[in-house]
């Protein structure tokens, strides 16, 4: 069986096709050609096809879902950008999925999508008292990502095809970089969030694709469940811990509430059965990343020189960053 995955070649996307790879699936990775994107493709090791194109181009789009048998649809603008450059955000994340849709209802409408949405078309929630649930609680998206993931989820449910839309949960990685740091000040720091492992967020994406038929039509919260539950606060602290270094002063947080929340998964771990690892297991994750990013005397120079004697400095350049 072949899949296309769109935006395949982004951080989460590479670990989608290593799990589908790992499954006996053959792949193929549709993406932008930027060396960020080629460097990427390298933890593939040349067992998938790569095919360079744009999703904002029909041609480019009709040529990537010749003979795939099914199609997870990633591509898209993701925050900072969305807000600094809503125009584009919208091209891609809504007019990228109308071209998607529109030629897959050319060749019949029945190649089965799974769309990765995003928990950012709830908007922010201060007030809900119970966890968030796609069945029970209507979206009110703030920002542009989240008003574009809604409309290209609207337009995927009036096109009349095969689908299943997956709202995922903000994905945690391994490797920081600007835009992470930008985000990390954005989001309140009591504000409620709930983790879920980038390799369960995969799995989640792989058990869609294997059981489509039985559950396409559905609207699927993906996050880590009730146990994963904690606040901003106690997310970025134990993440800074890693490397010992103290969280940034309070007041260098916005106090403005984020899309981030609790959420009712399940129904999704039902029909998924993906929610298998945990912030701990991650904590370990990162840490093995970071030795494995720079060298084994990393985290020692970071938690025994770094940290007690220039924490402060540092969490203050990352905040300039």
């Amino acid at each position: 069986m072949r899949v296309l995955v769109t935006g395949g070649a982004g951080r989460l996307g590479i670990n989608v096709c290593k799990g589908f790879l790992d499954d006996g699936f053959q792949v193929r990775v549709f993406d932008l050609d930027t060396p960020r994107n080629r460097e990427g493709i390298r933890r593939l090791d040349d067992k998938a096809e790569i095919l360079w194109g744009d999703i904002t181009k029909p041609d480019s789009v009709r040529k990537a879902i010749e003979k795939v048998d099914a199609v997870v649809h990633m591509a898209g603008i993701l925050p900072p950008l969305a807000d600094e450059n809503p125009e584009l955000c919208a091209k891609v994340n809504v007019g990228g999925t109308k071209i998607l849709v529109d030629l897959i209802k050319e060749k019949g409408g029945h190649i089965p999508l799974v769309f990765t949405s995003s928990v950012a078309v709830f908007g922010p929630t201060p007030s809900v008292n119970e966890p968030l649930s796609a069945d029970k609680h209507i979206p009110h998206p703030k920002d542009t990502y989240g008003q574009t993931k809604l409309r290209a989820e609207n337009l995927i449910k009036e096109s009349g095809i095969d689908y299943l839309i997956l709202r995922l949960t903000a994905i945690m990685y391994f490797d920081f970089e600007v835009s992470d740091l930008k985000r990390m000040f954005t989001i309140p720091l009591d504000n409620r969030v709930e983790f879920c492992h980038p390799d369960d967020l995969s799995t989640a994406i792989l058990h869609a694709i294997k059981n489509f038929n039985a559950i396409k039509g559905n609207t699927l919260v993906i996050s880590g469940g009730p146990d994963q539950r904690m606040s901003y606060r106690d997310m970025v602290g134990n993440i800074m811990g890693v490397m010992r270094l103290p969280l940034p002063p309070t007041d260098k947080f916005t106090k403005e509430p984020y899309y981030l929340d609790w959420y009712d998964t399940t129904k999704s771990q039902e029909l998924l059965k993906y929610q298998q690892k945990t912030f701990a297991d991650y904590l370990v994750d990162y840490a093995k990343g970071l030795t494995s990013r720079y060298s084994t005397l990393f985290l020692p120079f970071m938690r025994y020189l770094v940290s007690p004697v220039f924490g402060k400095l540092v969490v203050q350049f990352m905040r300039a960053s």
